[in-house]
């Protein structure tokens, strides 16, 4: 159910972009919490903070089982020379059909080959990888680590 909900983030996100917004709100969870922060880390997104429904929290505000349902992340679209830096959000394992890959595999993948349906990656796109400890982190931070994981998505 995970994978349904980031791909209706990534729609929003490449809509939000198209709209040229300079801030949109995404639901508030772990998953969503770590490709956000990802997308920040590689410079796809101006920031990340949490808030509520109505906008970002300008105190800090924790949350609990009680206030969850209205909990957000609000994120700051970037842009440059008038267009959006991320384009292009795309779901690599998809609810029937899960991407594993072993560490061999992913270095191999990071080197530029195929690996089953996968495209190898371009430049400046980005792809997450969820480890099994179930941490979200890019595909050459897995290389380096020589983690097994699962390719979630990649972003142009």
């Amino acid at each position: 159910m995970s994978l349904v909900k980031l791909a209706n983030v990534g729609a929003h996100l490449q809509n939000c972009a198209m709209a040229k917004l300079p801030l949109t709100k995404i639901p508030y969870t772990k998953l969503h919490l770590q490709i956000a922060l990802g997308l920040y880390k590689e410079g796809f997104i101006s920031s990340v903070k949490r808030g509520s429904i109505t906008g970002p929290d300008l105190t800090p505000v924790e949350v609990t089982p009680d206030n969850i349902s209205s909990r957000r992340l609000w994120l700051g679209m970037k842009y440059r020379e008038n267009k959006p830096v991320l384009s292009k959000f795309q779901l690599i394992s998809k609810p029937n059909r899960r991407v594993f890959c072993t560490s061999s595999d992913l270095r191999n993948f990071a080197a530029g080959q195929r690996f089953r349906f996968v495209k190898p990656l371009q430049p400046g796109e980005v792809i997450f990888v969820r480890t099994r400890e179930k941490e979200v982190i890019d595909l050459h931070e897995a290389v380096k680590k020589q983690l097994d994981g699962e390719l979630l998505c990649r972003i142009q």
